[in-house]
C-alpha cells in the first residue's frame, strides 16, 4: 500500500503557469505542493517559446487572452524590475505593404485600443527608417509595451518564492489518478514519490497533459486538445534589427516573426503546423527552408539565405485550429460540479505573459 500524505493544496504540471500560481497561493499562506511529471520544471512550452512579453493588441475584445495578458503585461515587467529579472522593453514593429495588410493593420490598431494596450501608435514610412533602417516596411504599427524576458530566470525565482513560503515542488511525480472522497481529493502519484496525496484543492496546470487528467478525474466533455508545432531558425551574426519584427497574423499564428534573446540574437519563428501529438524533432526539410526564406525577405533588406540555420521547435496546445478563435479555458467547481478542482486548458500564447494575472485570477476565484 502507498504512503499517504496531505497537503492543502496541490498545483499539478512545473511550467511557467504551474509555478506561478504555486507562489501566488503559497505567498498567500495555503501549504502548496507542485507535481511535475518530468525530471526538470518548464521542460515543455514553457521553454520552447519565443519570450516575449506580448501587450494584448491581437486578441479578440472581452476574450481571456484579451483581458489577461494586458494585466499581465504590467505585472511582469512589475515583477521583473522588483526581482532582478533580465527583460528588454524593446518594443515591436508590426508591418505592412500592400493595402489588403493596411486595412487589416488598421483593425488589429483598433483591436488593441479596444483592449486597453497602451503604448501603441501608427508610424510612416520615415519613422519606420529611423527606426528600422533594414526593414522592408510600408506601414507599421509600433508596440512600445512589447518586450523580451529570461524565461529561465523567471521561473527560478518563481520557485524560490515556493520554497521560501514553505511549500514544495516534487519532480519526477507524475499524477496517475485522483478521486474525489466526498470531502477531498486523494491523488495517486506515480514516479520517484510514488504516494497517495490527500489535498483540499488540486489545480489542474498540467499543459499538454490537463485534458488527459481531467479525463481520468472523472471529467466528461473536456475540450480536445489542438496541437500546433512551431520551427525556428536562428541568424547567424549581428542582428539588423533594433526592436522585434512581425507580420500581419494568420489563423494559425503571429506569422514568422523575428525574436531577440537577452544577448541579442535573432531568431525567426515559428511557423504552425497541426500535428497529432507533442514532439520537438526539427523537420529541416526544403519546403519549410523555402516558406521561411521567402517570408523572412519580404521584410529584411539585403537577406542573405546562407546566414539562417536550424535552432528549436516548440508545441503550444490551443482549442481551436483558428489561432483566432482559440482562447484560454479555466474552469472552476462552478463550471464543472466538481468541489475543489480547477482546470487550466488551452494555455499557449500569450501564456507566460499572462502568467501572474492567471495566477491572481486563480486566487481570486478559490
Amino acid at each position: 500500500m502507498k504512503e499517504k500524505t496531505h497537503s492543502e493544496c496541490v498545483i499539478i504540471g512545473g511550467g511557467i503557469i504551474g509555478l506561478a500560481i504555486a507562489a501566488k497561493l503559497a505567498k498567500q499562506g495555503l501549504a502548496v505542493i507542485v507535481l511535475e511529471a518530468e525530471k526538470q520544471t518548464i521542460q515543455h512550452a514553457s521553454s520552447h517559446n519565443s519570450e516575449v512579453i506580448h501587450s494584448g493588441i491581437y486578441y479578440k475584445s472581452e476574450s481571456l487572452k484579451a483581458k489577461l495578458c494586458v494585466e499581465g503585461n504590467r505585472l511582469l515587467y512589475s515583477y521583473c524590475q522588483k526581482k532582478g529579472i533580465d527583460f528588454k522593453r524593446i518594443g515591436k514593429l508590426i508591418i505592412a505593404n500592400d493595402l489588403n495588410e493596411k486595412n487589416a493593420l488598421n483593425k488589429l490598431f483598433l483591436n488593441g485600443i479596444k483592449n486597453g494596450v497602451d503604448g501603441l501608435s501608427v508610424i510612416n514610412k520615415r519613422e519606420i527608417i529611423n527606426k528600422e533602417p533594414n526593414l522592408n516596411a510600408k506601414y507599421a504599427i509600433f508596440s512600445e509595451t512589447t518586450g523580451i524576458i529570461d524565461s529561465h530566470a523567471f521561473a527560478l525565482s518563481l520557485e524560490a518564492e515556493i520554497e521560501n513560503f514553505g511549500s514544495h515542488i516534487i519532480l519526477d511525480s507524475p499524477v496517475l489518478d485522483g478521486v474525489f472522497n466526498g470531502t477531498s481529493w486523494d491523488l495517486d502519484v506515480g514516479g520517484s514519490s510514488d504516494c497517495i496525496i490527500n489535498c483540499d484543492l488540486v489545480v489542474n496546470a498540467a499543459g499538454f497533459n490537463a485534458q488527459m487528467i481531467a479525463t481520468k478525474f472523472g471529467l466528461e466533455n473536456t475540450p480536445p486538445p489542438v496541437y500546433v508545432k512551431g520551427h525556428y531558425y536562428k541568424l547567424l551574426g549581428k542582428s539588423p534589427f533594433n526592436h522585434l519584427i512581425y507580420p500581419i497574423p494568420n489563423k494559425f499564428g503571429l506569422g514568422i516573426h523575428t525574436s531577440l534573446d537577452m544577448s541579442n540574437n535573432l531568431k525567426f519563428g515559428p511557423d504552425a503546423e497541426l500535428i497529432d501529438s507533442p514532439d520537438y524533432k526539427f523537420i529541416d526539410n526544403e519546403n519549410r527552408k523555402a516558406k521561411f526564406i521567402k517570408s523572412i525577405a519580404s521584410y529584411l533588406n539585403d537577406f542573405n539565405i546562407d546566414l539562417i540555420q536550424e535552432d528549436y521547435c516548440g508545441v503550444r496546445v490551443r482549442l481551436h485550429p483558428d489561432h483566432h478563435l482559440s482562447d484560454f479555458h479555466i474552469q472552476y467547481p462552478s463550471d464543472h460540479g466538481m468541489t475543489g478542482l480547477v482546470n487550466l486548458f488551452g494555455i499557449e500564447s500569450p501564456g507566460l505573459t499572462s502568467s501572474l494575472a492567471i495566477a491572481d485570477s486563480i486566487s481570486n476565484h478559490i
